[in-house]
């Protein structure tokens, strides 16, 4: 049957259109509510590698075992690009420290701690720098010594880089909880100011919008 000009869909089609658009909404609702169950062991000490994660969500699950384990080539290249990419790191956290604690903060108290101990040491090329992230770490983890269940002992290092830890725990992560969180984060006025700089410098370098722009970009491309 063909129906001309009425607007009106045939039946099996609204009823195939109304089954997929449920079934997305379904999906979605159990994407949001349904919590990711994480179990977890990572150990770096002294040249001892461990790193297991399983990763179960309904009636899935999957583990991953061994995923940063690569070669020794490049090693040089690569810690002068970590030096400059920490130093940019650190340049912008210093804009964005408040709205990241409070992140942070936030994601914290939203995820469903079951268990977990963690021991972690460590330093930066800058003491500065290690200051930084120390009291970055301290701040974000506060809301966790009220939980019985979980253990967490930082040691920061000033004297030179060094990074060893020790975690194994449980835990359990609702993404529609981390809705807010995120929300929040991106209304922040100092992060507005931050992604609204970056979109600018960027369409600067690249052409898109001339004089005005390309004179107000910093060295470096901030």
């Amino acid at each position: 049957m063909r129906i001309e000009g009425s607007g009106i869909l045939h039946p099996s089609l609204l009823t195939f259109l109304l089954l997929i658009i449920s079934t997305l909404t379904l999906v979605l609702m159990l994407l949001l509510w349904v919590p990711f169950v994480f179990r977890f062991e990572l150990k770096r000490d002294s040249g001892d590698l461990v790193q297991r994660i399983e990763v179960r969500w309904l009636f899935l699950s999957r583990v991953i075992d061994g995923f940063s384990a690569t070669g020794q080539e490049d090693r040089r290249e690569e810690k002068e690009d970590t030096k400059m990419d920490i130093g940019r790191i650190f340049e912008l956290f210093r804009t964005l420290q408040r709205p990241v604690t409070a992140l942070a903060r936030r994601v914290v108290q939203r995820i469903d701690f079951r268990e977990l101990s963690c021991r972690a040491t460590f330093g930066l090329d800058d003491p500065a720098y290690t200051g930084v992230l120390s009291g970055f770490m301290y701040a974000a983890f506060i809301p966790l010594t009220r939980y019985p269940t979980i253990s967490i002992r930082l040691q920061s290092v000033f004297h030179g880089p060094a990074f060893t830890y020790c975690a194994r725990g449980s835990l359990g992560v609702t993404v529609g909880r981390m809705i807010i969180p995120a929300i929040r984060f991106l209304c922040d006025s100092a992060v507005r100011g931050v992604i609204v700089g970056r979109i600018r410098g960027s369409l600067s370098s690249s052409g898109g919008v001339p004089g005005r722009g390309a004179r107000k970009r910093l060295p470096g491309g901030c």
